[in-house]
């Protein structure tokens, strides 16, 4: 008999033996025994519109993955916001089970995490006004001119990034992203080198304010699921709902939703 079927008729037993009834505390341990554990998901809700703040609740594509995969496992979703400083240690000490936090491949490498497949190929892109798009949003050439002006936010990917290009103009470092897209409007700068979901849903933001993303990647960034290197069982069900998703044609759909100017840009997928 396996094991968990031998155990929980030893319960059985014990609970007739002891006279106890159902709605005793013997319930309780019944109850635990045969109900799911649950699954606690890591985000940071810093990078709309993959992980925000929404009516004072958690939102966006990462939370709408973390519902979906709870779904697949059968188990308690628990959505656990920390700082995303604090994330990968709360991994790695066992406080929640997967981080789903828009985070690379390079990021989770570096703190020695496991990974799902990419869900999403990102990267740095470019935000600048309309007027700009031929000019700034079309690739890497003439960011780097010496009339031009970069907002970047200090130690990102896009610092990195327009630190190795060498620019001839002058950088500007902010503090955060809502920060620079504010200078972009003020027309303090002329572009914003930043991760390409943030960039296309700040376009959408301030359309009105003849704002556009631009359409070439400046690198090229997985982004994926983390968990810790020994729980390869939780890896291998996010990869096994991750192709499902796939499969249907769903992610795309995700993606496409959640993402504004996705489709049928340069980073979509291909068909």
């Amino acid at each position: 008999m396996p094991r968990p079927l031998r155990s929980l008729f030893v319960l059985l037993a014990v609970i007739l033996m002891t006279g106890c009834h159902p709605a005793t505390k013997s319930r309780g341990l019944l109850d635990r025994m045969l109900s799911p554990g649950s699954l606690k998901v890591g985000i940071a809700t810093d990078a709309p519109p993959l992980a925000y703040t929404k009516e004072g609740k958690p939102g966006g594509l990462e939370v709408q993955f973390a519902v979906g995969l709870a779904e697949s496992l059968a188990r308690k979703l628990v959505v656990v916001e920390l700082p995303r400083a604090d994330l990968a240690e709360a991994l790695q000490s066992g406080k929640i089970d997967i981080l789903m936090a828009g985070m690379t491949v390079a990021e989770a490498h570096a703190y020695r995490l496991a990974t799902s497949n990419p869900y999403l190929i990102s990267g740095q892109i470019a935000l600048v006004h309309l007027d700009d798009f031929k000019l700034l949003g079309t690739g890497p050439a003439n960011l780097t001119g010496k009339n031009v002006r970069i907002g970047v936010v200090g130690d990102s990917s896009g610092d990195t990034l327009i630190r190795s290009l060498k620019p001839k103009g002058t950088v500007n470092r902010f503090s955060s992203a809502s920060e620079a897209v504010q200078a972009l409007i003020a027309d303090t700068i002329d572009a914003f080198v930043f991760d390409l979901p943030a960039n296309a849903y700040y376009a959408s933001l301030h359309v009105d304010k003849g704002l556009t993303p631009g359409v070439a990647p400046l690198t090229r960034e997985p982004l994926v699921w983390a968990v810790r290197p020994d729980d390869d069982n939780l890896r291998k069900s996010a990869n096994a709902y991750l192709a499902a998703l796939e499969k249907s044609g769903e992610l795309q759909k995700m993606l496409e939703r959640a993402i504004p100017f996705y489709r049928n840009t340069a980073y979509s997928p291909k068909q």
